[in-house]
């Protein structure tokens, strides 16, 4: 899997899944909210919105949403994953098998 720079892959054409994972508290539909809205900006079309709560270095078999993720871009459902930063996922980086075909794309969005 790799990082994308925003706009290099566009189209509404390209199924991508939101990711991310709260550890201060606050409110997860707004991180979602955002990533959606980066999302469309790309002309992306959003098949699945998860998100797990706890801290980012929670082991990724307790963390469901992104095992839900990961078996989506596995499965060939998606192509890529939205979230807010590499600190969401590096529990689960390296990604094995057909999830290192899709792409990840950074949208460091801010929500408080």
């Amino acid at each position: 899997m790799f990082a994308i720079n925003p706009g290099t892959a566009r189209g509404s054409h390209i199924r991508v899944a939101l990711y991310a994972c709260i550890s201060d508290g606050s409110d997860p539909q707004a991180a979602l909210d955002a990533l959606q809205t980066y999302a469309t900006a790309q002309q992306w079309t959003v098949t699945a919105a998860l998100y797990d709560v706890g801290p980012l270095d929670r082991p990724k078999d307790k963390r469901p949403g992104l095992t839900r993720v990961l078996r989506l871009m596995e499965e060939g459902r998606i192509g890529g994953l939205v979230t807010p930063s590499v600190a969401h996922l590096t529990v689960a980086l390296p990604l094995r098998s057909r999830a290192a075909g899709g792409f990840i794309s950074y949208a460091e969005v801010i929500t408080s």
